[in-house]
């Protein structure tokens, strides 16, 4: 049964919840970015030094939402919703960044 808290409660969990809302900001970002760059050419992500820039600094973010979230969860038995659910996204993105190494 899952536990009634939605929110974190520890300093780890709020980072770990901050870091994956600054992973969706910057994203949103990087697309501004390349959309006012080269309007409709999505391929156009590593042709802008910008939005590179944002876009590997929003995979440290998921990477590091990941690696806070699943410390708290491990070692400050946080048990709320908002970092699993954070800490399963990054899981996702670690999961595909290991798979665009090693493939």
């Amino acid at each position: 049964m899952l536990s009634r808290n939605v929110y974190p409660q520890t300093r780890p969990g709020k980072w770990s919840v901050g870091l994956l809302l600054a992973v969706f900001l910057l994203l949103i970002a990087s697309a501004l970015i390349v959309q006012s760059g080269q309007p409709f050419n999505f391929n156009a992500l590593f042709d802008n030094t910008w939005a590179t820039i944002v876009s590997m600094a929003a995979l440290a973010a998921a990477l590091g939402a990941f690696v806070v979230g699943l410390y708290t969860t491990l070692r400050n038995q946080e048990r709320s919703v908002a970092v699993f659910f954070t800490a399963s996204l990054g899981g996702l993105v670690a999961l595909f960044v290991l798979m665009q190494l090693f493939r």
